[in-house]
């Protein structure tokens, strides 16, 4: 097997730990800019002090994800068992919660492979490939799920990465179909689920341990929750004892959803209660400016970019000037919750900017990463979860 020489960049990245590659990592990459999906290949340094073993896996700007540090191990359907038999036991607190059944089963390179990740709702698996390099194993992932002991009812596939006008980018494969809605449970909160129409099945299990802080920190007052897609934030905040709960965002679909989860939960969906505004954050802000409006809790839980017809957010470059607007809305005594996934936003950055705004009135009491379920490597990509609470003090 032939082996590809890494540039000074490449071997700093190795040496980091890190596992994803880009074609910029190696000393030349015109062999391996034809390279077939799927390829097993081996990768080193110019003086032969380390060769690992990666797979070829063309992912945005990635290339390869590393699999194996030394040449003993091989690549197999063997392999990949014991990879998500050991993410099962990783996962057992999860597995066992009465009041839970959904969750991230597998998480990519976290676990030990890059370019897929799988998701469980109550005996339904969510396979997501983000490249054809992880897709060309697709059999063995599935025998894989067979044999670890996960009770599976049916299985979903999204393609994540671009496909061809015969290919489907998402559909049921395996076994029965999930119900409409599938109704999930996450520490007693329920959650209406549609698998096999988008990538976005109705909650991001990411934010699973900020929601059951909402819930228990609550209390009472008035929430704002922007960017509130299915009202899941709201539901928690809700059954935490909000008197008054307004969810804003800019889809349509998200009108009926969030009714859909209050719904489930037995809580009260009458406009004293609750407001769902389908319209532009940006132009609900400017609203609720002009008419005083304050908030005992802001959460904001923005895309890492987000055109409308009236805005555009880029969070690496709006995010201050969004946080000055939810800062100015948030109560003396409040809790102002800030949340991005945006990968390029770093953890010392965002808490930096966001310091700087509140500086003097606001201080940072808490703060969120991934969860269990969502294990991350050393890539500056993968742990791209960050949350920042700050109470107003003054």
């Amino acid at each position: 097997m032939k082996r590809f020489r890494l540039n000074s960049a490449g071997v700093l990245k190795v040496k980091n730990g890190e596992r994803l590659l880009t074609l910029n990592d190696f000393e030349s990459s015109e062999i391996l800019a034809t390279m077939p999906e799927g390829q097993v290949i081996l990768v080193g340094d110019a003086d032969k002090t380390f060769t690992v073993q990666a797979i070829v896996g063309r992912q945005n700007k990635g290339f390869a994800w590393i699999i194996f540090d030394d040449l003993t191990q091989i690549w197999s359907e063997d392999y990949l068992v014991d990879l998500l038999e050991e993410a099962v036991k990783k996962r057992q607190d999860l597995i066992e919660d009465p009041l839970t059944n959904g969750y991230r089963l597998f998480n990519g390179e976290g676990d030990g492979v890059g370019g897929i990740t799988i998701d469980y709702y109550d005996g339904f698996i969510q396979i997501n490939w983000y490249s054809k390099g992880a897709y060309c194993y697709r059999t063995w992932w599935l025998q894989a799920l067979n044999v670890i002991g996960i009770h599976v009812k049916g299985i979903y596939e999204t393609k994540r990465y671009s496909v061809g006008s015969d290919d489907s980018a998402i559909a049921h494969t395996w076994g029965i179909e999930a119900p409409k809605p599938l109704v999930i449970s996450e520490a007693g909160r329920k959650y209406a689920i549609y698998l096999g129409e988008s990538w976005m099945t109705g909650v991001f299990f990411d934010q699973r341990e900020v929601r059951n802080f909402i819930q228990t920190q609550v209390h009472e007052g008035r929430v704002l929750n922007l960017f509130s897609y299915t009202g899941a934030f709201s539901i928690a905040a809700s059954l935490g004892g909000a008197k008054h709960v307004v969810s804003v965002d800019v889809a349509k679909r998200t009108l009926e959803w969030t009714q859909e989860n209050f719904e489930l939960n037995g809580l009260n969906n009458k406009e004293d209660h609750h407001e769902i505004r389908i319209i532009d954050v940006f132009d609900y802000l400017d609203y609720a400016s002009k008419q005083s409006l304050r908030f005992d809790w802001v959460i904001c839980d923005p895309p890492s970019f987000a055109r409308t017809k009236t805005s555009t957010f880029q969070a690496l470059n709006d995010y201050p000037t969004l946080a000055k607007k939810l800062f100015a809305l948030t109560k003396v005594g409040g809790f102002c919750v800030l949340s991005t996934n945006h990968s390029g936003y770093t953890k010392e950055q965002f808490t930096k900017d966001m310091n700087q705004i509140g500086q003097g009135k606001f201080q940072l009491i808490q703060s969120f990463g991934l969860p269990s379920d969502f294990p991350n490597s050393k890539d500056p990509q993968s742990a791209y979860l960050k949350v920042l609470v700050y109470y107003r003090a003054r």
